[in-house]
Order: C-alpha cells, then sequence, then structure tokens
C-alpha cells in the first residue's frame, strides 16, 4: 500500500512539473517559472551548474557566476543560433547569451538573455536583437526566419537543463 502511495505521489508530481516553453519578443524573451518537483536548493545549484559545463563541454567556453544560496548565472555563446533568409541566401549567427535562474522551492525563475551576436566569421554584429524588429514588435522584412531559428534554439538550450535537472534527481 505504501508502494502504491509514493508511485501516486511521483505520478502527480511529475505531471505537475512541464517543460518551460520561451517565447521571442522584440525585446527578447520573458522570464518563465518552471515547475519542478521538489529538490534541496544545493543539489539543484550544483546540477545546475554541472549542467552549464557538460552543455558547454565541447561547444564553447562557459562562465558560472553569481552563485548564491538560490540564484546562479551562466553565460555562453551559442554557434548557429539563429539565421535568416534574404533573397534566398542564409546568413548564420552565434549569439553570447546569460541565464539567470532562481530556485524556489518547487520551481525555478529562467531568464534567457541574448547578448552579443556575431556573424558566422566571429565579427561583432552592431544589431541588437531588438534592431531585427520595428517599432511594433514585427520582424523586419529581410529578416525571413531570424525568430523561428532564434526561438527553437534557445527552447534547446533551456530544455537541455530542464531533462537534466528532472534526470539529476
Amino acid at each position: 500500500m505504501h508502494k502504491i502511495t509514493l508511485l501516486i505521489l511521483f505520478i502527480c508530481t511529475t505531471i505537475k512539473a512541464q517543460p518551460p516553453l520561451m517565447e521571442l519578443h522584440s525585446n527578447g524573451f520573458d522570464p518563465v517559472e518552471v515547475s519542478i518537483p521538489s529538490i534541496p536548493v544545493d543539489l539543484f545549484i550544483k546540477a545546475t551548474d554541472t549542467w552549464a559545463y557538460e552543455y558547454n563541454r565541447l561547444k564553447s567556453p562557459v562562465d558560472v557566476t553569481t552563485v548564491t544560496a538560490n540564484t546562479i548565472t551562466i553565460s555562453a555563446y551559442k554557434k548557429n543560433a539563429f539565421y535568416y533568409r534574404n533573397r534566398g541566401e542564409a546568413f548564420f549567427y552565434k549569439i553570447r547569451y546569460t541565464i539567470t535562474i532562481t530556485f524556489h522551492v518547487n520551481s525555478y525563475t529562467l531568464e534567457f538573455k541574448v547578448g552579443d551576436i556575431y556573424t558566422d566569421g566571429d565579427v561583432l554584429v552592431e544589431y541588437k536583437l531588438p534592431d531585427y524588429f520595428t517599432s511594433s514588435g514585427k520582424l523586419k522584412d529581410g529578416y525571413n526566419m531570424l525568430d523561428e531559428s532564434l526561438q527553437k534554439t534557445v527552447n534547446d538550450i533551456v530544455n537541455s537543463h530542464y531533462n537534466f535537472i528532472i534526470k539529476y534527481q
């Protein structure tokens, strides 16, 4: 009987935990609140730190900073983070991003910020993310697929973290 109760509790907690979904707006990504099963804060911070180095191990250098009792900040680069098509030609870009994660008892808040943008040849671009959008928040002409490709990349990154945390327990 005790095992059945534990199984039901586990299923209910797992159903409640949903992976994050980041949506791109002209000013970047809004923070998301992510539900997870209960985990001690020190274990969550350690797991997030481990994920940051594992995820970026062969891709790019990573900086883990601002580690407090319940917050951790990660900065890294993502090659081919987004692309856009203009007149049939594809242009690929690398980004420097920062993730700030604040842990709560059964959830965490994740903020994803796109910092610098680089060409495929590692040349810093003068544009920042809002520069690709009109003042009304629509993607400017000539930047087809930028929003979809960047949103996919960001969701891949934050879902990798989520899956790592869920399996780490």
